[in-house]
């Protein structure tokens, strides 16, 4: 049998709720989902092949124009990079005989032979440095920790360059809002993490979350169900 995959976004989950992960990666019991926009989608394809020209080039794209990046360069390798951006042939990690860390990154900065992680996010208004750690805190460190494991020392930080819409001008040009956000990082509590949520597979189902929706959802409907002569 292949060994579980566990990417950023499913210990995102592990994190939010124990529960909807065990079910997830061991009944294939997935929450629901609606439609996904393909927006952000195609936002996050002309990025890449925005920062692709510059790195042809070998310059920086002027969004990376400040002195937080001063000293940095883009990862020159772009087939190295399209593999990796690949979530099916992305960097990985495993730790022992259980699940695999596996990550798809947008893009990868390199400064003083430090591997920086680096992901683009698009967001209907510019966001906060608070926000910023909340929602993506892990995923960095899960990137962090990739690149550890791969003989690419990683530094302890990374970035989040953000877009959002300012304005809308003459023949519908969008004009956009880059917000670059510095992060620290530690691939240390990345490892911890995967490594709680791979422990945590082995064990039986556990209680709902009493602070996630889906759950409570559940417990709610059944309860009325329960009730209820529909059937």
């Amino acid at each position: 049998m292949p060994a579980i995959k566990l990417s950023p976004t499913a210990l995102n989950l592990f994190l939010e709720c124990r529960r909807c992960f065990w079910l997830d990666k061991v009944k294939s019991f997935k929450r629901p989902r609606g439609i996904f926009p393909s927006l952000p989608s195609g936002m996050d394809r002309e990025i890449k092949t925005h920062f692709d020209a510059f790195r042809a080039r070998h310059e920086m794209p002027p969004e990376l124009a400040g002195k937080d990046f001063a000293g940095s360069s883009l990862f020159p390798d772009q087939a190295r990079l399209d593999q990796w951006r690949d979530w099916r042939k992305g960097l990985e990690y495993k730790s022992g005989n259980g699940p695999v860390l596996s990550g798809a990154i947008d893009e990868l900065l390199v400064k003083d032979g430090l591997y920086i992680p680096f992901d683009y996010k698009t967001k209907g208004s510019p966001t906060t440095q608070e926000d910023a750690v909340r929602y993506y805190q892990n995923q960095l460190d899960c990137y962090a920790l990739l690149f550890q494991e791969n003989s690419m020392p990683a530094a302890d930080y990374g970035f989040l360059l953000y877009y959002s819409p300012k304005s809308v001008g003459e023949n519908g040009k969008a004009v956009f809002e880059v917000q670059p956000i510095r992060i620290p990082v530690d691939y240390e509590r990345g490892r911890r993490t995967f490594e709680s949520a791979a422990a945590f597979l082995a064990s039986t189902m556990p209680d709902s979350s009493p602070v996630c929706e889906y759950c409570g959802w559940i417990a709610k409907y059944k309860e009325l169900f329960d009730k209820a002569d529909f059937f």
